[in-house]
């Protein structure tokens, strides 16, 4: 059975103390790692139509039932239930799951499909490891997911009304065109042939959905004009920056850590595709391409000299260092 590095920050969730929220994309594991973890928690789906209108009726009494610490699955299915719980103790221990994202005063955890690392069955690289030297690790074949299942007929007429899903699809590929690019939502809603109003709309159901990223700008200026728009990421992307920071992403959400991930470019075209800003260290500078030139690694330097920060990397798809960079970590994701 696949091990789930999220389980560790789970448990210590749970010994805290108190109800704990799990979410994440639909088909993740969050009902497989929940039930699996905690086999003596009553578990009851609110896909179930019973048991999602006695949750709606009457919250604090559906809650009472229970008579035990429980697994709630499904939780987005019931808003009555979420507004009780965001204003209200319950009166045992809750595990709640959500393929879609909530905004409740609980702890919070995300789970994601299987990062590389865990389909290896090795350790991820750590965000605080990159820019410093690590051996490279050679996992093994990485065990096969099932593909997630299609989202739009399930989730975003939930989130958001679409009228056209012959338009919505065509916004979608559009979109996807895009990732690792920053966000032009002007352009997205030309070539999507509708609103702009309508283009935010469905980026936030994507994000809502766990399918995107978006990376801000990294705070540091250095008196320059900055590009200010986001960049925009899928998350299951084949691009391989996309990929990069997908991975980098869920190995940290799975640790239970939350990332500050961002990019650097200004409007002379210095760009570094991935800043890691963090309140306790250096920001940390990360060039991303698959065979990287001259120039991708020297616009790392030059960052790293503006800030005046000692370590960057370059994340590449062999694990065989630049000769010009001795900072260059090659540990594999």
């Amino acid at each position: 059975m696949l091990f789930r590095a999220l389980t560790i920050p789970l448990h210590r969730a749970v010994q805290a103390g108190g109800s704990v929220l799990l979410q994440g994309p639909r088909s993740a594991g969050k009902t497989t790692l929940l039930r699996r973890e905690f086999p003596g928690h009553i578990y009851v789906s609110l896909e179930d139509a019973r048991d999602r209108s006695a949750a709606r009726a009457d919250p604090g009494a559906f809650l009472a039932r229970l008579r035990g610490p429980s697994i709630l699955d499904d939780l987005h299915r019931a808003p009555e239930l979420q507004d009780h719980l965001a204003r209200r103790r319950a009166p045992w221990p809750l595990l709640l799951a959500s393929s879609r994202r909530l905004d409740l005063p609980l702890p919070t955890l995300e789970l994601h499909p299987p990062t590389l690392a865990e389909r290896q069955r090795r350790a991820p690289l750590r965000l605080a490891m990159l820019g410093r030297y690590l051996p490279a690790v050679s996992g093994g074949p990485a065990a096969p997911w099932p593909h997630r299942n299609p989202f739009l007929e399930r989730d975003i007429p939930a989130i958001v009304q679409v009228r056209d899903a012959d338009r919505f699809e065509e916004f979608w590929a559009a979109a996807r065109t895009r990732t690792a690019l920053p966000l032009d939502q002007q352009a997205l809603a030309r070539e999507a042939g509708v609103s702009h109003r309508t283009v935010v709309r469905w980026l936030a159901a994507l994000d809502a959905c766990f399918l995107t990223l978006r990376l801000a700008p990294a705070d540091l200026d250095f008196g320059r004009r900055l590009i200010r728009a986001p960049k925009l990421h899928f998350l299951d992307a084949e691009a391989f920056e996309s990929a990069v920071v997908s991975e980098l992403y869920r190995n940290a959400r799975h640790a239970g850590e939350t990332p500050d991930l961002r990019y650097w470019r200004d409007s002379n075209g210095l760009t570094v595709p991935l800043v890691l800003q963090s309140d306790v260290a250096d920001p940390v500078p990360v060039a991303i391409a698959a065979q990287p030139t001259a120039a991708e690694t020297d616009s790392v330097r030059r960052w790293m000299k503006l800030a005046g920060v000692p370590h960057g990397a370059v994340i590449a798809e062999s694990a065989r260092p630049h000769r010009r960079l001795r900072w260059y970590s090659r540990a594999v994701l």
